[in-house]
C-alpha cells in the first residue's frame, strides 16, 4: 500500500513569511480541489477522503485513508479530464485498506466542498532522508461559506520516518508552530455541514491479533490523537470539555507506560516533556470544576485558563506533542510474541493489587493518590477489554466506573476547600465516604474478569 507520511501545522503570517524566506520555499504553485462523497457520508464515516484536483493544465483523483496519525494510505494518479474515474484505482488494494468498495459508490458521489490554496514548496535533504515542506495560503469553500488556510505540511519523500519527525521537531520553537490533525479534508467536511469541532473523546483502537508490543503502539497512537485533537480545540473554542479530554487522553497516555511495564517503554523522555504541563491544566480543570458551581467565573479561574491556554499554544508543547509521535515511531521498547490476553491478565493483576491496597478513609491526599491508581486500573482494563468476553468485561467497568466516580466527587470536595469555596461540606463529604467505602468493599468482592475467564481466541 502506497503510504503518505507528513504532518501539518497551524501558523501565524509572520511565521508564514519568514518561512518563505528561511527554508528558501519556490514560486507558488496554484492548485483548485473538489472533494466527494455520497449523502450520507461514507467516505466520512471511514475517515477517508476522495478528490479532484487541477494542477496547472493537469488533473490528478486521490484517495486517502487514515492509517494512525500523520499515516495515511494514499493512490494519486492522472485522469484525462476534469472527472472522477474510480475504475483506475486498484479497487482490491483500497478494499483490504480501508474496507471501502469504490465501485459501489460512484452513481452516488456529488461534490461536497473545495479547496483552493497556492503552494510554496522546497525538497529539503537530510543526511539520509528527503523531506518537502510546503506552505499552503488559500481557503476552503463549501457554498457560500469560507474558512482560510494557512498551514505548513512536511512529508517524507524517502527514508526513515523518524528523520520526518526530527525535522519536524527541529522546526516547531523558530516558526512557532501548533501541530494539527484537522486535514483539509476534515476542516472542509465540518463547513460544507456546519458542524463545529467537537471535543474528542477516547476511540479505543482494534487490537486484533496484535501482540503486545505491537498493541502498545496502536494504544498509544489512539491517546496521541485525543491529546492533540483536543489541544487544538482548546486554542479555538473556550470550552470546558476540551481541556478536560486533553487531560484524559494525557492520562490514558501515561497509564500505558505502567500497563505495559513488562516492555520496559523507555518513556523517561516523553514524561519529561508532558511534567511540566500538568500542573497548569489540572489548576484550570480544578477551577473549570468548583466555578461551575459558581454565579460567575472569578478572575482566578479565567487566570488558571489563560496560563492553560497558553501553554497549550505554546512551541514547548507542540514539540512535546512531536516527541510523542517520535517515541511511537521508534518503538523503543521491547518486542513480544507473548498472546496479548496472557500478557494483558498479568499486568492487570499488578494494577489491581496497587489500586486496592488498605486505604486511610480520613486521608484526602491518600484518597487522591488512589484515585489515580484506580484510573490507571480502569483504562488498563478497558484498553484490554477486547481480549475478554464482553459480559464480564463490562460489569467488572461499570463497577470500577462507579468506584472512580465516588473518589472523583471526593476529591471535588478537597478542592473546593483548597479553592476557598466549601462551606457545609462536611455531611456530605461523610455522605460520600460511606457510599465509597461500600462501593470499595463491593468492588473487592468481585471476581477480575481476566482471571479464571475463558480468553477469545489468540488472546
Amino acid at each position: 500500500m502506497p503510504l503518505e507520511r507528513e504532518l501539518k501545522f497551524r501558523l501565524a503570517p509572520q511565521a508564514a513569511a519568514r518561512a518563505v524566506r528561511e527554508l528558501a520555499l519556490v514560486r507558488g504553485v496554484a492548485l483548485a480541489s473538489i472533494y466527494f462523497d455520497t449523502l450520507s457520508h461514507e467516505l466520512s464515516r471511514e475517515r477517508a477522503a476522495l478528490r479532484l484536483r487541477r494542477v496547472g493544465p493537469a488533473w490528478l483523483q486521490t484517495f486517502k485513508c487514515e492509517r494512525a496519525p500523520g499515516v495515511r494510505g494514499e493512490w494519486e494518479l492522472g485522469v484525462p479530464r476534469a472527472a472522477l474515474d474510480l475504475s483506475l484505482f486498484p479497487a482490491e488494494e483500497i478494499r483490504r485498506a480501508s474496507g471501502i468498495e469504490l465501485a459501489a459508490l460512484q452513481r452516488r458521489l456529488a461534490p461536497l466542498f473545495e479547496t483552493r490554496f497556492t503552494r510554496r514548496a522546497t525538497d529539503i535533504r537530510l543526511k539520509d532522508a528527503v523531506v518537502e515542506v510546503a506552505l499552503d495560503r488559500g481557503c476552503l469553500i463549501a457554498g457560500r461559506r469560507r474558512e482560510a488556510i494557512l498551514e505548513l505540511e512536511i512529508e517524507l519523500k524517502s527514508g526513515a520516518p523518524r528523520r520526518l519527525l526530527r525535522y519536524a521537531e527541529s522546526l516547531v520553537e523558530p516558526l512557532a508552530l501548533r501541530l494539527s490533525l484537522a486535514g483539509k479534508a476534515e476542516r472542509g467536511y465540518r463547513l460544507a455541514l456546519r458542524e463545529p469541532p467537537l471535543p474528542r473523546k477516547w476511540r479505543r483502537p482494534d487490537l486484533g491479533d496484535a501482540k503486545p508490543h505491537e498493541a502498545l503502539a496502536r494504544l498509544a497512537a489512539a491517546a496521541f490523537e485525543q491529546i492533540a485533537a483536543n489541544a487544538e480545540g482548546m486554542l479555538a473554542a473556550d470550552e470546558a470539555e476540551y481541556l478536560h479530554q486533553l487531560r484524559v487522553g494525557l492520562r490514558r497516555l501515561r497509564s500505558l507506560f505502567a500497563a505495559f511495564h513488562a516492555l520496559d517503554p523507555q518513556a523517561r523522555v516523553v514524561r519529561r516533556r508532558l511534567r511540566p504541563f500538568g500542573a497548569a491544566l489540572g489548576e484550570a480543570r480544578d477551577w473549570d470544576v468548583f466555578g461551575a458551581s459558581l454565579r460567575s467565573r472569578p478572575a482566578a479561574a479565567k487566570k488558571a485558563r489563560a496560563k492553560a491556554r497558553a501553554l497549550v499554544g505554546s512551541p514547548a508543547f507542540h514539540q512535546a506533542l512531536v516527541r510523542i509521535l517520535r517515541w511511537i515511531e521508534e518503538a523503543p521498547w521491547r518486542a513480544s510474541a507473548e498472546p496479548l490476553g496472557r500478557f494483558a491478565a498479568r499486568a492487570l493483576d499488578r494494577l489491581q493489587r496497587k489500586a486496592m491496597k488498605p486505604i486511610d478513609w480520613s486521608d484526602a491526599g491518600e484518597r487522591h493518590r488512589r484515585r489515580v491508581r484506580l484510573k490507571r486500573l480502569r483504562y488498563a482494563a478497558d484498553a484490554f477489554a477486547d481480549c475478554f468476553p464482553r459480559t464480564r468485561t463490562s460489569r467488572y467497568l461499570a463497577a470500577l466506573e462507579r468506584l472512580q466516580d465516588g473518589f472523583g466527587e471526593l476529591n471535588d470536595i478537597a478542592v473546593a476547600r483548597r479553592l476557598g469555596g466549601a462551606p457545609r461540606l462536611d455531611a456530605r463529604e461523610e455522605r460520600l465516604i460511606a457510599r465509597v467505602r461500600r462501593d470499595w468493599a463491593a468492588f473487592e468482592a468481585r471476581v477480575p474478569f481476566w482471571q479464571g475467564a475463558r480468553r477469545k481466541p489468540g488472546a
